[in-house]
């Protein structure tokens, strides 16, 4: 299995950046994608989501989870809840402009998963 850690997505409507990880297993063909969405007051990291996402990859498909862009963590340190500010500002509307570009980030048609999609 194929893990890239923490891709950066620029938000069109703000400088926060939102970091995603996929898995999946490699392979030459094309695999339907899972966005998993960690939930309010959660992060990609918490808990379980990774062995999820090891699972679903197991199953033959690609597992992208990623930080909502509020949540409190940061780009520096991702799984710590660090930035109150930023938690303070977070409410739903950001989090589905969010989502918003992270599906507009996975169906760009040069998006694929490589070890260069940070560069995006």
């Amino acid at each position: 299995m194929k893990m890239i850690k923490n891709i950066h997505i620029n938000h069109r409507d703000h400088d926060k950046l939102i970091l995603a990880d996929i898995i999946y297993k490699e392979s030459n063909e094309q695999k339907p994608l899972i966005i998993f969405c960690h939930g309010f007051k959660g992060f990609k990291d918490w808990g379980h989501w990774e062995m999820i996402a090891k699972y679903f990859a197991s199953q033959g498909y690609a597992f992208l989870k990623f930080n909502f862009s509020h949540n409190g963590t940061t780009v520096n340190d991702p799984s710590t809840f660090g930035d109150l500010e930023a938690f303070s500002q977070n409410n739903y509307s950001k989090e589905l402009s969010d989502l918003e570009v992270v599906v507009d980030f996975v169906l760009n048609p040069a998006f694929e998963y490589t070890d260069q999609i940070n560069s995006q």
